[in-house]
């Protein structure tokens, strides 16, 4: 079993082991270390070494590795390119210099990390992290043979041509990767060598410092970068070569050979931190990567979510404004008998209380608490014997409006406890309100309970999901509902189950925020007996007196109704598809896995002229004329088409339609639906649909999801208990797949069958669920029903730019539900089934006085213009209360912009005019488009401009304006939109903490900031940083062009916008030097370098250009070499000077360049309409 300490896995690309090759042994060592210490690594390599734990991952298990969605830790030697494994995490392992071995780049990403295995690969990178594994075995290779009789020449990657072998001693033995040896025999070969020459730094030559065997150092004309140097020796404890072949020279080094054995023999220890280090590295990242993209942050979800104190104040005036506020009552269950449980639920209620004053409680316990100042006036302690009386004898006064229960010690999150207040203030129309909440799991996270509206299949299978929390009216205690005692352990459920017996599943509403924190274990965990006696309870009042209920695994129930009608005729309808094997398989199905036989088999063909259809269809047709029909139509027509045609001629009371690419995966599949569908209200129910190989291919469906709509879980093992239960229990969908549903023949009619315009995916079939929904009757989900098929799961396309009119037309009719399925939640995610949104959302205060502008932003939140421009101050302008709304960060679908509903969309570069078109053919809404960039190759080349004009204005026609972040910028563009808008880049807050530290050096500390700079903007500088390398210290944040290599001193690899700020500032500039070429695209590009560098008071020389020239204390300079030296000289004799320059250029962009009320006024005016 996998060590919890390193629980991500590591997939190793590297070439089959040799032992002619250190790097390749290395690792593959590396691998073996992994595993012999409790991780879990695999190669990718055709052959291992078998002494060694290594095991191959093969590429069709690499798949299936990819496909599960798992964290995993891909490494890549130096000699792979890119990320071919496309692995959540990126190791570099730097064997040697990039492109030295293979002439490739190794086209790293951003946030790939980087591991060298000598310092010198790490050159001038700054905190390079080091790993050198050691493969040598001392006992093999050591210095136990006197006899010296062999003259050694090693080569490798100097070929054989460019020695001169004039120069080395006859008879010399050639040691060659062409033929390559054992280490067992390289050693015995070693072991005799007088001498070895060498043209190149290689572990071959300390293994002959191992065996006794001195080292000549020579250097090949052409191929000097793979020459022993005196860095190459310092990895090996600076044990010596010999620079030449003389008797001295070789005894001198000779002297020295023990340095070898010292060196490795402390290596052990330094290899053993250094590769705990790499671990602990590697999977620090791996689990920021699945707390980041995996992971259900609630509590990162819950802060982002929370409303502005600003917007709470102006929602508190309105409540107290109103003429009969609602008195809340919330009654605390001391089941514990803990008074730390009591307090921590009373002391997260009194901000509430603070806000709204009609808030009370009582505490129901047997202990006898004293209550300090904060509490006295609004909380009470009764007796927990009492709690029925107590209740009953409030509801008679005008105490209160509605009353919730909760056990002692859930937390309330005040703002959510705000929004509720608002909800309870406005509705009327229900007798019990439940919360979304989220519960601490057994291991102590949080996880979210986000429900859906009312689903009395999903309440009686799991009730404990819905009670906790919940708010009942006043009216409940007062009507005989409320007629006889009621435990407390179990007071919510009684009552609730009580409600729904007698007002009916419209009488309880769903307040769809999460309200509380509780914990799992003490609110799941109840009473089995209890719960199958409330429910039975409600059963028998129901009708269903024959009953049965069963307790599932995860603490629910499934109930068989025990009809008392007759078992009624059921009409399957398999329409042929042309394939006449899946036909077969399905009706075979039928006849073998079918407790329930009372029905009949409709085959409709559209294939009667193939010959092979034809013989089989009229040899079923004998079986049984009674009970299967064959149905033979003239045409091939729409699956809606012929399932309406067969239905017309069905002769039971209810309809199966059954694809014909299903089967029955067990005797009472079709029993379990029966179970529900004689159920008065129900119209149709489901079955779970899985694959071959046990993997869900349908589960009901969710409206809105990547589209009109989308099975949940596909791909989740059949067993899986999914979200909540979800994938495990009863339930009501709004809609269900046509490939294996039972509806009743009278429903299917009187909403008129199938549409058979909808000829498009799953378009038929939410339709027709949605007019049964219409129509007053409930669909029904069953995984107590299992069909099998081995068709491939279909996903819509997110990324297709393009509605269909199908799909106009069904987001037209059914709208309001495909944007709010009922049966999903709107804190659930529309692009990814059953996790929490992790993006913004619209928060709707009910007695908001009115409804704040929704602002819809498409940015993907790692452009750092979108961030600066879109996202930061969407966040403030939210914070604030002046906008309300969401960032789409993902593919847009239509449903989540409907869900959304908003008055405004903004994008920057994320999404094409066509998606703009769809959206807006939805709802009318205004659209921005904030243009940050000038496309120089296009627009500069005179030929092409006026055609690459036009394309933009008509990929602009959608938009009703357009910003931009410069005059210089709107003035290129001034003809291709009648509305552009100049609005200049701010910086956001996080960078106003930022503070350099004292001075590190003697030598001054010279930045420069690549990113986004091209060679041109670099060249223009090349020559100062060569003639002031040894004036400063030359400090660069990003790549440059190699032939600056030998001048910079330290090289810092940009690790995302995430980290910048930070990183920028640890750089601890004495000054940066911000050079661009004078072009177009410059000239209308951001100042935003200046204010990165200025707000971390770093004084800044510049190119004299447009998009610089402003009220900034920097240092404007004309692109000559003088000017620039000139400059630099200033600077840097006189720091002190400069560092103050640094200083007023930080107040000024505090003052004038912040995301600040005064600019955000700014940005107000130019994003929301006029």
């Amino acid at each position: 079993m996998m060590n919890k300490k390193f629980k991500y896995p590591y997939v190793i690309a590297v070439p089959s082991y040799t032992e002619s090759s250190l790097g390749i042994q290395v690792v593959h060592r590396l691998c073996h270390l992994i595993n012999q210490h409790g991780g879990e690594a695999y190669v990718v390599s055709p052959v291992t070494n078998p002494e060694w734990n290594t095991p191959q991952l093969t590429s069709e298990r690499l798949k299936e590795y990819k496909e599960s969605g798992k964290v995993f830790i891909a490494i890549y030697p130096e000699i792979y390119s890119g990320n071919p494994f496309d692995a959540p995490i990126c190791v570099r392992y730097m064997l040697n210099r990039e492109g030295v071995l293979n002439g490739n780049s190794i086209n790293a990403g951003e946030d790939d990390l980087f591991f060298f295995y000598r310092q010198e690969f790490a050159e001038n990178e700054a905190n390079a992290n080091l790993l050198m594994i050691s493969t040598y075995d001392l006992s093999v290779f050591c210095d136990d043979v006197k006899e010296k009789d062999l003259d050694l020449l090693y080569l490798n990657r100097v070929p054989r041509s460019c020695v001169d072998f004039s120069t080395l001693p006859e008879n010399i033995k050639v040691l060659s990767m062409k033929q390559p040896l054992s280490l067992n025999e390289l050693a015995k070969v070693l072991k005799r060598g007088r001498v070895m020459y060498s043209y190149e730094s290689s572990g071959t030559c300390a293994l002959a410092g191992l065996c006794g065997c001195p080292v000549v150092a020579r250097v090949a004309s052409g191929y000097e970068k793979y020459a022993i140097t005196e860095n190459t020796s310092k990895d090996v404890g600076n044990a010596d070569f010999a620079w030449d072949d003389s008797p001295q020279e070789l005894e001198r080094v000779k002297a020295n050979l023990y340095k070898y054995k010292d060196f490795y023999e402390g290596l052990d220890s330094l290899s053993s931190q250094q590769f705990f280090t790499f671990l602990d590295i590697t999977q620090n990242k791996a689990q920021n990567c699945y707390d980041s993209n995996y992971k259900e942050n609630v509590v990162k979800w819950v802060e982002q979510q929370t409303l502005s104190p600003e917007r709470i104040a102006l929602v508190s005036k309105k409540i107290n404004e109103l003429s009969s506020l609602q008195i809340i009552y919330v009654c605390i269950y001391d089941r514990s008998e803990s008074w730390p449980e009591v307090l921590t639920t009373l002391e997260s209620l009194l901000p509430v209380k603070k806000m709204y004053s009609r808030l009370h409680c009582i505490v129901f316990t047997d202990k006898e608490y004293i209550l300090s100042k904060d509490f006295e006036s609004w909380v009470s302690l009764h007796e927990k014997t009492k709690l029925s009386s107590t209740i009953k004898n409030i509801a008679f006064e005008p105490c209160f409006n509605w009353l919730q229960y909760v056990r002692a010690g859930v937390t309330f999150i005040v703002d959510r406890f705000f929004s509720a207040i608002c909800y309870l203030n406005k509705v009327n129309e229900y007798s019990a309100i439940y919360p979304d909440k989220i519960f601490i799991n057994d291991s102590g996270e949080l996880e979210s309970a986000f429900l859906p509206d009312f689903s009395i299949d999903y309440f009686l299978g799991f009730p404990c999901a819905f009670f906790v929390g919940c708010f009942f009216h006043q009216s409940i205690f007062r009507d005989n509902i409320f007629y006889n005692e009621a435990l407390p352990d179990f007071f919510d459920f009684d009552i609730l189950i009580r409600v729904v017996a007698e007002k009916g599943n419209s009488s309880i509403g769903h307040f769809p925020e999460p309200l509380l924190i509780s914990d799992s274990k003490k609110e799941l965990n109840i009473d089995s007996s209890k719960i199958e006696e409330l429910v039975g309870r409600y059963l028998s009042e129901k009708g269903y007196v024959n009953s049965l209920i069963f307790h599932n695994a995860l603490g629910g129930c499934r109930i068989v109704y025990g009809h008392n009608k007759n078992l009624p005729k059921i009409s399957i309808i398999l329409i042929d598809n042309g394939n006449v094997n899946l036909l077969q398989r399905c009706f075979m199905g039928l006849l073998e896995k079918s407790k329930y036989t009372h029905y009949e088999v409709l085959i409709l063909s559209c294939y009667a002229e193939i010959e092979e259809n034809c013989y089989w269809l009229e040899e079923v047709s004998k079986i049984d004329p009674n009970r299967i029909k064959v149905i033979l139509h003239p045409y091939q027509e729409s699956r809606a088409r012929l399932n309406n045609i067969a239905a017309n001629q069905a002769s039971g009371d209810y309809l199966l339609l059954l694809d014909v690419a299903v089967f029955p995966a067990h005797d009472e599949w079709l029993e379990n639906l029966v179970n529900h569908c004689l159920r008065d209200d129900v119209g149709c129910v489901g079955s779970k649909v899985i694959n071959l190989n046990e993997k869900v291919y349908s589960a009901g469906m969710v409206l809105g999801l990547n589209g009109v709509g989308e099975s949940p879980f596909v791909g989740s093992h059949y067993s899986a208990p999914g979200y909540m239960y979800r994938l495990a229990i009863e339930q009501n969908y709004s809609a269900l797949p046509l490939l294996c549903l039972l509806v009743k023949r009278s429903v299917y009619q009187e909403v008129g069958g199938i549409d058979e315009s909808l000829t498009q995916g799953y378009l038929a079939d939410i339709d027709l669920s949605l007019k049964i929904r219409d129509a007053g009757y409930l669909s029904v989900w069953t995984p107590y029903s299992i069909v099998v098929t081995d068709l491939s799961p279909e996903k819509n396309d997110k990324n297709n730019e393009t509605c269909s009119e199908q799909e106009r037309v069904i987001y037209h009719k059914w709208e309001d539900v495909i944007a709010n399925d009922p049966a999903y939640n709107k804190n659930l995610s529309l692009t990814k089934d059953y996790k929490i949104e992790k993006h913004i959302r619209p928060r709707e205060l009910s007695l908001e006085p009115q409804r704040l502008s929704r602002v819809m932003m498409f940015s993907d939140s790692y452009n750092p213009m979108e961030i600066y421009r879109l996202d930061e101050p969407f966040y403030k302008m939210r914070c604030d209360g002046t906008v309300d709304g969401a960032i789409a960060s993902e593919p847009s679908v239509i449903s989540d912009f409907l869900q959304i509903d908003p008055d405004i969309i903004i994008t920057q570069n994320s999404i094409k005019s066509g998606n703009i078109i769809n959206l807006k053919s939805m709802k009318d809404c205004f659209s921005i488009y904030d243009m940050n960039y000038y496309e120089s190759s296009k627009l500069d080349d005179s030929k092409n401009k006026k055609e690459y004009l036009n394309k933009i204005k008509e990929n602009l026609a959608p938009f009703d304006r357009v910003i931009v972040g410069s005059e210089a910028l709107a003035e290129q563009y001034d003809r291709i939109h009648h509305d552009i808008q100049v609005l200049p880049t701010y910086l956001p807050h996080f960078w106003n903490d930022l503070a350099l530290t004292g001075r590190l050096s003697d030598k001054p500390r010279v930045g420069c900031i690549t990113l986004g700079l091209s060679d041109e903007d670099i060249e223009l500088v090349s020559n100062v940083i060569r003639d002031f390398s040894h004036q400063v210290t030359w400090v660069f944040l990003g790549t440059y062009p190699p032939k600056l290599k030998p001048f910079i001193h330290e090289y810092h690899r940009y690790h995302g916008f995430t980290h910048y700020p930070q990183q920028l500032v640890s750089l601890n500039l004495d000054f940066a030097i911000a050079p661009l070429a004078d072009n177009n695209a410059n000239r209308t590009r951001s100042n935003i370098r200046l204010l990165e560098l200025g707000i971390c008071g770093i004084p800044v020389i510049c190119s004299d250009i447009l998009c610089y020239k402003g009220r900034f204390s920097v240092n404007l300079v004309k692109n000559r070499y003088k000017d620039w030296s000139a400059a630099m000289n200033r600077y840097i004799h006189d720091i002190d000077s400069t560092r103050t320059i640094g200083t007023v250029l930080k107040s000024e962009i505090q003052e004038n360049w912040m995301l600040n009320q005064k600019n955000l006024e700014v940005i107000k005016k130019i994003w929301l309409p006029r």
